[in-house]
């Protein structure tokens, strides 16, 4: 659906001709907030549903990088953390890898990081002895001093403008057969002002909730993606 349908259909399941009770700017509130939930959603089904490169660093001996500092490194690119990141539409929201190449911002992966699971896990020898972050507040730290290239890849928050022009025919994102659950999360939030969400709006966004997170989950490719992922040390279960 485009952002055109999406906002038409939020008006329908709000049924409120009013544009004095419910004004424009309203609906793009009501669509940003719901958005954020679609997508943290598809997050908690796949974290990669959303995940991409945010920064590309050429790192020349550091173990620790201020995520909000800007740049993050001289001549490197802007913050992702911190309230400057933020009013940029920069800002990442979840960390979900590093990954080491050969040229900066090449796809020519050399090695992946291993993520710590605490501040001691960072520093316990691995027995692959990948190199290990762990991202502390707005600090990324390492296991060792870094020579390279790395990308940090992850989520980042939603366009600030994606919900300006309501009549725009482009869509959100890619996931276009299930963009009737944004409007529905939208009218959800909406309920929660109005005092009471109607018994066939609820059972409609927990039907396609499920449908959603299923189709998240098992990915467009039917066979070889099918997998869970479990916080072992990225070690993907068949």
């Amino acid at each position: 659906m485009t952002i055109q349908q999406i906002a038409r259909l939020f008006r329908q399941f709000v049924d409120e001709p009013n544009k004095t009770f419910l004004t424009d700017d309203d609906v793009r509130v009501y669509l940003a907030v719901a958005y954020d939930q679609f997508r943290e959603i598809a997050t908690q089904a796949d974290p990669k549903t959303f995940s991409e490169g945010l920064a590309n660093i050429a790192m020349t001996g550091q173990s620790v990088l201020d995520l909000s500092t800007n740049p993050i490194v001289p001549g490197g690119p802007p913050s992702i953390l911190g309230t400057t990141a933020f009013q940029a539409g920069t800002g990442m929201l979840r960390l979900t890898e590093i990954i080491q190449t050969g040229t900066l911002g090449g796809a020519d992966i050399t090695s992946i990081f291993r993520g710590a699971g605490s501040l001691n896990d960072l520093y316990v020898p691995d027995l692959l002895s990948a190199t290990t972050y762990y991202l502390t507040n707005r600090s990324l730290l390492f296991s060792n001093t870094i020579q390279g290239n790395i990308t940090i890849v992850g989520i980042k928050q939603q366009d600030p403008a994606l919900w300006t022009n309501l009549l725009a025919t482009t869509y959100p994102d890619d996931l276009v057969t299930y963009h009737d659950l944004i409007a529905l999360l939208a009218y959800r939030n909406y309920a929660v002002r109005d005092g009471a969400l109607a018994e066939a709006a609820e059972a409609q966004l927990a039907k396609r909730t499920n449908e959603f997170m299923e189709y998240i989950q098992f990915g467009r490719e039917m066979r070889g993606s099918n997998r869970v992922l479990v916080e072992d040390h990225d070690v993907y279960y068949y």
